[in-house]
């Protein structure tokens, strides 16, 4: 079954756009043929991806105004015309075929809609309601994972956990942790940068915010020197001095880059709205102190001066959680989502 995975408007090329590739790509090395037709923003950082079986698009964020110019943009890939099923991966995806008359799967990575920080509510309660109605027009909708599956509220066939490809080793086999506590995301509300800064600096750690986004410069001058705030950064060159990851977001489906730091052997603190946090953290001692509410400042506080502090410490949680993410490989996650479509037919 030809099968083509759709997302667009991108903003960035992070999350879901090296997702959707890594994904393709495995799959094609098994024979399977799948594709995918990506919608990225000429805004984005990075080079588009010249990559076998993945078609690169411009689309711009327009609202539900876009709608319609994205219907157009993707009728015309080849890939979204020639494909037997379409699995969207984002909202505006979803939102487009449900315009269509083919078969089509929403595989939700995230909360669809707005939450009450990020829009004025009357935008938020039109996003919501259209969302709704494009995802009950689905053949199924899949999560990644069961936090996903409850801030949806319902009407979830499927938990489908996605994986990423493995990283090449280290320079060296138990190569030292570095210096930085890092933190990778968009430079936006929802991953609530603020947070980091504040722990950067009750702690003095040296740390370093990798993205971008909407509030770099604002981040900047509230960083005041420490975290450095360097915005994109090659993802090969993203781990190479770091000490630990910190990951502060308020709502996280999956988590991608806390996997890729765990896979490094990088340990983690995170949100208790990550989803992958239990997958990683699998050690109940463990996941209490590193896996922590956003409203405790002061816990954040004494995991990252440990971590920091305590070499010993930072190396037996990396390879905690090192081991853990072992099982979220993108081969594994072709395998489940190939079952997946076995089911659906």
């Amino acid at each position: 079954m030809r099968v083509c995975f759709i997302a667009a408007p991108l903003i960035a090329r992070s999350g879901v756009y090296n997702s959707a590739i890594e994904l393709v790509t495995a799959a094609r090395e098994i024979g399977l043929p799948w594709t995918a037709a990506l919608g990225v923003s000429s805004t984005a950082g990075g080079a588009s991806a010249e990559v076998d079986g993945v078609t690169e698009f411009v689309a711009e964020p327009a609202g539900v105004g876009g709608i319609m110019r994205l219907r157009g943009a993707l009728r015309a890939t080849e890939a979204y015309a020639d494909a037997d099923l379409v699995v969207s991966l984002v909202p505006q995806s979803d939102m487009v075929l449900a315009l269509e008359r083919r078969r089509w799967i929403a595989y939700v990575r995230g909360l669809p809609w707005p939450e009450r920080n990020e829009a004025s509510l009357a935008k938020r309660t039109v996003w919501r309601w259209l969302e709704r109605l494009a995802l009950r027009r689905a053949e199924e909708r899949w999560v990644t994972t069961e936090i996903l599956a409850r801030g949806l509220g319902g009407g979830v066939d499927r938990v489908v956990a996605p994986g990423i490809r493995m990283p090449q080793q280290r320079a060296a086999e138990g190569q030292q942790l570095g210096s930085d506590i890092v933190w990778a995301a968009r430079y936006s509300s929802d991953k609530n940068p603020q947070l980091f800064i504040r722990t950067v600096h009750a702690t003095g750690v040296p740390g370093a915010m990798y993205g971008s986004g909407p509030l770099e410069e604002e981040l900047r001058v509230a960083a005041s020197g420490n975290p450095r705030v360097p915005g994109w950064i090659a993802k090969d060159e993203l781990w190479d001095n770091a000490r630990a990851y910190v990951g502060t977001s308020t709502r996280e489906a999956f988590g991608r880059s806390a996997v890729e730091a765990a896979l490094h052997g990088i340990p983690l603190v995170l949100s208790d709205q990550f989803g992958c946090a239990d997958m990683l953290f699998t050690d109940v001692g463990l996941r209490e102190r590193h896996v922590l509410p956003l409203d405790e400042p002061a816990a954040w506080e004494a995991v990252v001066r440990r971590l920091s502090e305590d070499t010993a410490y930072a190396e037996a949680v990396g390879l905690h959680v090192q081991e853990n993410a072992r099982a979220l490989s993108i081969g594994a996650a072709v395998d489940r989502v190939a079952r997946a479509l076995d089911a659906v037919g």
